[in-house]
């Protein structure tokens, strides 16, 4: 495997206030053994995994609203018949394109990285029991069995998050109905050690377990001392949140975020098995949003779901719905060139939906706010259609909805439980109906659906995702494990030569197999 460096022992996180929790300086050297001589090189680090994640290469562009969304064509490109511009490789699944490749390439080494640096991190939390005071200690570390670790949890789930995209993007996808083959296959390596020596790659069934055993050690870590669970009164952080370490907990892979991602783990496998215990985690996450989620103006934390009357200019990144979320500076310089409300002929990158598609899409609803708030129509180009604001930062925005990408978001909790429902061994249509109308309810499509086969239900379940994630990196994933064949917005079979992102040219010729 590729060597990959460990930026964030190199990089000082400044501390005045919460959302320094984000600032990084780059060149600043901290030696290791210095770093992790006190809890604050600790929160360092963790934070520095979640600097890495925002990187374009990964969920600051890449993995979220610009290459994902692309090659599920989610949206008409104003210039499509380049043959170097980059978009166009991606929406014609030209995976050896120069400019492809490299965006290929990126994404792996990125990803490794910020496993590395977790591993690293990770390596030296039972050698510094005696950095912490005993309050700081139960909250930050555990060591012994039972004890319990913000930092340690979140880590552990980094790790599994980036390592599941891993598995999505370079695996195969229609896990459920071939798992005898993707079981027994060699897939990505999952990384758990700093060393010298390459990780081997492990087997498809090898893989999903290390992802859930990460993530069933996280969520026992961060159950009880987690600030979103509630199993402690905000006070008792006070004293450890002076540098508000423990605010924006949406900003960071906290307790429901992680049963959320169990949830869609679970579900990427498929079988009856997994989709039970995808059920079990994401009703979970909606029982706790049952009873009022999680609203903290001191730790500046806001998770429920919002209903239509809510959602308008103010708040259209929709950020009281992520579960997970991540921080990305300068954000509207990084859209500048793709989500423009009034885009122009010239602007040959600008993502929109073309006016039929659209009206086509949303099925000529008038009501549904996805369509009525979420999107703008321009009429400055030739081809006049709608661009998405989701993730376009608007004056408009309130400062808590500014400059967040969703990674997790309530909805697909609710879709994954209608669909574990829908597609049962005893179908439950009457729970999964339910799971499905809240969304719609909370849209503004006030017609429930009713008196459904399981079949229409799940077709109906695809329909809401296309909806609904719109700039989100979601509908590629899902069009893979639900083995599509055909995506709106393109003409030809889909297969695995499109879904399958080749190995990196660099881990092929070390003797990777895929």
């Amino acid at each position: 495997m590729k060597k990959y460096l460990l930026p964030i022992l190199t990089a000082i996180v400044t501390l005045t206030s919460c959302s320094d929790w984000f600032d990084v300086t780059s060149n600043s050297e901290i030696r290791e053994k210095d770093h992790y001589s006190t809890e604050t090189g600790f929160q360092q680090s963790l934070i520095g995994c979640y600097i890495g994640m925002a990187d374009d290469a990964l969920y600051g562009k890449t993995l979220s609203w610009h290459a994902l969304e692309i090659l599920a064509h989610q949206f008409t490109l104003v210039n499509e018949t380049s043959s170097t511009q980059v978009e166009h490789q991606l929406q014609s699944y030209l995976y050896k394109g120069v400019y492809i490749n490299t965006i290929i390439e990126d994404i792996w080494a990125k990803s490794y990285n910020v496993i590395v640096n977790t591993n690293e991190a990770l390596k030296n939390i039972d050698e510094k029991r005696d950095i912490f005071d005993d309050t700081n200690y139960h909250v930050n570390l555990r060591i012994e069995k039972g004890e319990v670790c913000v930092i340690l949890g979140e880590l552990l789930a980094i790790r599994a998050y980036i390592h599941l995209d891993l598995l999505r993007l370079y695996g195969y996808g229609n896990w459920a109905n071939r798992s005898t083959q993707l079981n027994d296959k060699l897939t990505i390596p999952y990384v758990t050690t700093v060393s010298k020596d390459i990780t081997p790659q492990a087997t498809g069934a090898e893989t999903l377990t290390y992802i859930q055993n990460d993530l069933k050690e996280a969520a026992d870590l961060l159950r009880e001392y987690d600030p979103i669970t509630k199993k402690h009164g905000e006070d008792f952080y006070a004293g450890i949140n002076t540098e508000g370490f423990y605010k924006n907990r949406t900003l960071r892979l906290n307790y429901y975020a992680v049963k959320a991602l169990q949830a869609r783990a679970y579900l990427w496998e498929g079988s009856q098995e997994s989709k039970a215990k995808a059920l079990e985690a994401a009703e979970e996450v909606i029982s706790f949003i049952d009873k009022g989620g999680f609203n903290s103006k001191t730790l500046n934390t806001y998770v429920n779901l919002l209903k239509a009357g809510e959602i308008n200019a103010s708040n259209t990144s929709l950020a009281n719905e992520q579960l997970f979320a991540l921080s990305v500076p300068q954000l509207t310089d990084k859209l500048a060139s793709y989500i423009l409300p009034n885009y122009q002929d010239q602007n040959v990158q600008a993502m929109y939906l073309q006016k039929d598609a659209a009206l086509d899409l949303y099925e000529n609803i008038s009501t549904d706010v996805r369509f009525t708030q979420l999107l703008t129509q321009s009429n400055s180009a030739t081809t006049a259609g709608y661009t998405p604001l989701k993730v376009y930062q608007s004056s408009s925005l309130s400062e808590y909805n500014k400059d967040k990408l969703s990674l997790i978001r309530l909805p697909e909790v609710y879709y994954i439980a209608s669909e574990c429902c829908a597609s049962a061994t005893i179908p439950n249509t009457t729970k999964a109906l339910k799971y499905l109308n809240t969304i719609r309810q909370n849209r503004g499509i006030y017609n429930d659906l009713e008196n459904l086969e399981p079949i229409d239900i799940l077709t109906e379940i695809g329909k809401e995702y296309h909806k609904e994630f719109l700039s989100e990196g979601i509908m590629f994933y899902y069009y893979k494990r639900t083995n599509a064949t055909t995506i709106p917005n393109f003409s030809k079979e889909m297969s695995d030569t499109e879904y399958l992102l080749p190995y990196p040219d660099f881990e092929l010729q070390s003797g990777r197999v895929q």
